[in-house]
């Protein structure tokens, strides 16, 4: 439940969602932390691993 939806309970207003945004928010945080995690790795992966034991 977000802080909107807590709030409108709170002061007893209605509580209105847009389905689409309801379902694009999940998949927008997937997308965000695939590319979070995939860049530092493809950047990791392109360093020869001789080179990072000697460091």
């Amino acid at each position: 439940m977000s802080i909107v939806a807590i709030v409108s309970q709170t002061r007893d207003w209605q509580t209105v969602f847009d389905p689409v945004l309801l379902a694009a928010g999940p998949a927008v945080g997937a997308v965000v932390g695939i590319v979070a995690g995939a860049y530092p790795a493809w950047r990791a992966s392109r360093i020869p691993s001789a080179v990072t034991l000697r460091s």
